[in-house]
């Protein structure tokens, strides 16, 4: 037997539809995702991480950047909660092999993008030799990364000028209101070396919060990038939470000096520098139009004018899945002004394997509404690997779309207004 049937038998035996949702009602017809990839390895390099901490990090066994053993397991669990869903919901067969034009699944071109595609697909149906798309050998799918693939570049003093907006005016303000998390960062890191501390004017020695937090001359994405306190401490609260839920021994998180406490509160830097950088509407738009619109073809199957004709694969299938990255996800989310608060996480943090989930249904009236959540693991099942099944679902938070959600449970837009407030907040530079 191979590995993916194994995989799917196991994932079969321990995992059974979950109950119906309360907030979406009427039939499912479809649900569109965008989904992070999942539990990967740092993409920093070595030698930039030794400047932030005063022990050395744990290896990985795997390259820079991958997809984890574990981030491929609990990306599996994903695909089959998905599976069971839609099988639950009617939209496909609940057992066997679904058709394949049923499914239509699209990845990045990076490593651990591609293999959470597979991951995904195994989860939701391994011995049915399931593909999922990709752009091919090339460094860059414009799709996720148009700013790096000179497709929709920014004009940086509006940029810079708009993120600034955003800090209040003063990045420095922004950031010093993060002392306590950077506190908490603080007596787990024991940052800094004294090559940062020079490299940043703050001479031998210093802290993390003592970092000034300021625009950086050297962004590589044709963008803008921010370099000091706030992008450091971003980057290391993330890489605690990876190795947080890539099952590492607890005496190796954080060198044995972190509880899901202190995780969570780290992690407020994350999203804070995230927030700004990503959701800020300049760029949330000049980065995620492309997608986005792809994502609404998807969801009124390009019945709808303005977006284009929806791929024929992409209108056919029941789910349709974008595999990108936690930036993506906050693009779109800007865009659509939507927010989220789960157990464990901080404000519309975006963990591994985390998606922005949309549902078509139809009323029993029959007009097509369409549903928008955001659907997660908690820390704990990654760190378990916890199936998801029974009264073991993921953590799932219904968004109200200020452009166009009703006060109905589960904050449903009509096809109509769905695609007209998406049309409303496109860049029309960006999408091709």
């Amino acid at each position: 037997m191979s590995v993916r049937a194994l995989l799917f038998l196991a994932l079969s035996l321990c995992a059974t539809p979950g109950p119906a949702l309360a907030q979406a009602e009427g039939a499912l017809q479809k649900v569109v995702v965008v989904s992070r990839h999942g539990v990967r390895t740092p993409t920093a390099s070595a030698d930039q991480l030794a400047l932030w901490a005063s022990s050395p990090w744990p290896a990985w066994n795997q390259p820079a950047a991958a997809l984890t053993p574990r981030g491929a397991q609990l990306a599996a669990l994903m695909g089959r909660w998905y599976r069971d869903y839609l099988g639950t919901h009617g939209a496909l067969v609940a057992t066997g092999c679904p058709v394949p034009a049923s499914v239509f699944v699209y990845a990045d071109v990076t490593e651990r993008t591609r293999a959470t595609a597979r991951a995904l697909l195994d989860g939701f149906a391994a011995s049915c030799e399931l593909a999922f798309g990709t752009r091919g050998d090339v460094p860059l799918d414009p799709l996720f990364h148009p700013l790096s693939a000179g497709v929709c570049p920014l004009d940086p003093k509006i940029a810079r000028a708009r993120v600034l907006e955003r800090a209040g005016g003063d990045l420095e303000r922004f950031s010093r209101g993060l002392r306590p998390a950077y506190a908490r960062l603080q007596s787990v890191l024991d940052c800094c070396k004294p090559a940062l501390c020079r490299s940043l004017d703050r001479g031998d020695q210093c802290a993390l919060a003592d970092l000034p937090t300021r625009f950086s001359t050297h962004a590589d994405d044709g963008g803008i990038a921010l370099e000091g306190a706030l992008p450091i401490g971003s980057t290391t609260s993330e890489l605690l939470l990876l190795e947080y839920t890539d099952g590492l021994p607890m005496a190796a998180v954080g060198w044995g000096r972190v509880t899901p406490d202190a995780l969570r509160e780290t992690l407020r830097i994350h999203t804070a520098h995230y927030d700004l950088t990503e959701r800020t509407s300049y760029l949330a738009r000049r980065k995620g139009s492309a997608l986005l619109a792809k994502v609404v073809a998807a969801v009124t199957d390009g019945h709808e004018t303005g977006f284009g004709t929806a791929d024929p694969a992409v209108r056919e299938a029941r789910f349709v899945a974008y595999v990108g990255h936690d930036t993506n996800i906050w693009n779109l989310a800007g865009m659509l002004d939507v927010s989220w608060l789960q157990p464990g996480y901080q404000r519309n943090q975006t963990p591994p394997a985390g998606a922005l989930m949309f549902e078509v249904r139809t009323s029993p009236d029959r007009t097509p509404l369409v549903y928008t959540s955001y659907v997660v693991q908690s820390l704990e099942q990654m760190r378990d690997v916890t199936p998801l099944a029974g009264e073991a679902q993921p953590l799932r938070t219904a968004l109200r779309v200020p452009a166009c959600s009703t006060a109905a449970p589960g904050f449903p837009c009509t096809m109509d207004g769905f695609a007209n407030a998406i049309r409303g907040v496109l860049d029309r530079d960006c999408v091709k």
